[in-house]
């Protein structure tokens, strides 16, 4: 058992080294081929799928909108009571509740379900709680460097802070996350929550990855994941908001590797000072990588950062792979019990929903070979599917011969992070 994300949990299993060989190899053979010789003209950019209004008649009514915001509004008012009222142990269901449910799972809700945390968002429930019915269609954000810099806050909260699984800090947290989205809304407009929500932003941003969106008429829309992401107009400072994404996932890795603990276990200097520092400089670094790998691409008249955000909704793919790989064991062991204790948030035996006794089913721990081959899976399917998002998108702005050649820094860069992801877990 080691401490990960404030509270105990499982690390995942190492990957035998055959199989991190056999997978780079996929990626780059894979990556290689499509870029080279398969892919000469751009498929993705036109925003089109099948349409289904009877679904959307279903998901846009009172009757389905209501009972998903009340039921997903007492989850939250079950954390909040436990965050207000509950034990100061890690037992508390509310540090499951914000480090695994909220963090980790709002990847898989989003990939399967699209935008289902912004309908849920408990911030928007507030400001239209006398009106329980659908949102407005979302509408992109100018700019989401509020969000990137809320989620960097929360990755320093999670990852370095020594405190963070006790309950006085966490309240502390909890009301300067309500201060800046509650006083920015009242402040500035409702847009205020899809700038600068760490939570929306990231589950909105993921879910343009599911195959779930909007035609420009309104209905639902069933549209292949890749298409959705790459004819997305993305909001400016996406590409920072994603490399925060990434940075922190490896910086965790890199802080759970032996070297790391071996290097710093017994340092003088503040825990706090050398994990800032490590998750700053990771952050950093991947930035300024990226930045460097889609210089050649920048066109005459255009600026780096703009050509960075446009290509942004490339590195998607990448963040939601990374997620999966590295947490899905911890979503997995440590969500069970997140739900156990759910049933007696304030410690004091009580049993609201039949199951305070039970225990977490361990049966897929008990796969280890599994468990590494889904990891392997989802790094390879996330760095595969960047490269075809990232390529298409580059192909519309020069011929397909210039578009390659320039597309290399941006490829290797990929590549290097999907065998460092590998390699850090295998380590």
């Amino acid at each position: 058992m080691i401490p990960l994300h404030g509270i105990a949990s499982r690390e995942d299993l190492p990957l035998p080294f055959p199989l991190i060989v056999a997978a780079a190899a996929a990626v780059l053979i894979v990556t290689f081929w499509v870029l080279l010789f398969a892919w000469r003209e751009p498929r993705l950019k036109e925003h089109k799928g099948l349409e289904m209004p009877g679904l959307t008649r279903v998901v846009d009514s009172p009757w389905f909108s209501r009972p998903l915001q009340l039921a997903v509004g007492v989850l939250w008012l079950i954390a909040a009571l436990a965050l207000a009222f509950g034990p100061d142990r890690v037992d508390n269901p509310v540090f499951g509740f914000v480090f695994v449910w909220l963090w980790v799972g709002l990847v898989p809700i989003a990939l399967l379900f699209g935008e289902v945390y912004r309908r849920t968002n408990p911030i928007r429930l507030l400001f239209s709680v006398a009106r329980a019915r659908a949102p407005m269609p979302a509408v992109n954000a100018p700019s989401c460097l509020p969000a990137a810099v809320a989620l960097l806050a929360f990755a320093w909260y999670e990852l370095v802070e020594p405190l963070a699984a006790t309950l006085p800090v966490l309240r502390g947290a909890a009301a300067i996350w309500l201060a800046w989205v509650v006083l920015g809304v009242l402040a500035t407009s409702i847009k205020w929550i899809a700038r600068a929500d760490p939570f929306e932003a990231f589950a909105s941003t993921v879910a343009k990855l599911s195959p779930w969106s909007r035609s420009v008429s309104g209905p639902v829309l069933l549209i292949n994941p890749l298409r959705n992401l790459a004819s997305w107009r993305a909001p400016r400072h996406l590409w920072l908001l994603a490399c925060v994404l990434l940075g922190s996932t490896l910086f965790d890795a890199i802080a759970g590797s032996p070297w790391w603990v071996r290097a710093f276990q017994d340092s003088p200097i503040p825990p706090r000072i050398i994990g800032s520092a490590g998750l700053v400089a990771t952050v950093a670094i991947i930035a300024s990588l990226y930045l460097l790998s889609v210089l050649p691409m920048r066109q005459p008249g255009h600026r780096l950062v703009q050509v960075a955000d446009e290509l942004a909704p490339g590195l998607v793919p990448l963040v939601a792979g990374y997620f999966l790989a590295h947490y899905a064991t911890m979503l997995y062991l440590e969500g069970q019990r997140t739900a156990i204790r759910m049933s007696d948030p304030l410690g004091l035996g009580w049993d609201w929903f039949g199951i305070a006794e039970a225990g977490p089913n361990l049966a897929l721990l008990a796969l280890p070979t599994l468990i590494a081959f889904t990891q392997v899976f989802f790094i390879v399917a996330g760095h595969v599917s960047a490269a075809l998002v990232s390529h298409d998108i580059a192909l519309r702005n020069t011929d397909s011969s210039t578009a390659m050649r320039r597309q290399v820094p941006l490829l290797v860069l990929m590549v290097a992070l999907t065998i460092a992801g590998m390699v850090l877990m295998f380590g």
